[in-house]
């Protein structure tokens, strides 16, 4: 398991970030997509800094929130 620090907001330009400690079974990559609650929104990821040093976390990781509809329309297309 990864110890994450997960940084999410609605939109890229907000200066307003909800943070909270997450454990992934690997570390998410820039342009995956995470969940923070089985009915909740998305958030795809944009920037992960990796912490190779003693810390609490493996990373930190900041997502934006994303249409799941649009990504998966755009991922189906792009596949096709």
């Amino acid at each position: 398991m990864s110890n994450v620090f997960l940084h999410v907001t609605s939109r890229p330009t907000d200066s307003r970030w909800d943070n909270s400690p997450r454990e992934f079974m690997r570390l998410p990559v820039v342009g995956e997509y995470v969940a923070t609650e089985s009915s909740g929104p998305v958030y795809r990821v944009v920037l992960v800094v990796h912490c190779p040093f003693e810390a609490t976390y493996d990373a930190e990781v900041y997502a934006v929130k994303d249409d799941m509809t649009a990504a998966l329309k755009a991922a189906t297309t792009s596949a096709a």
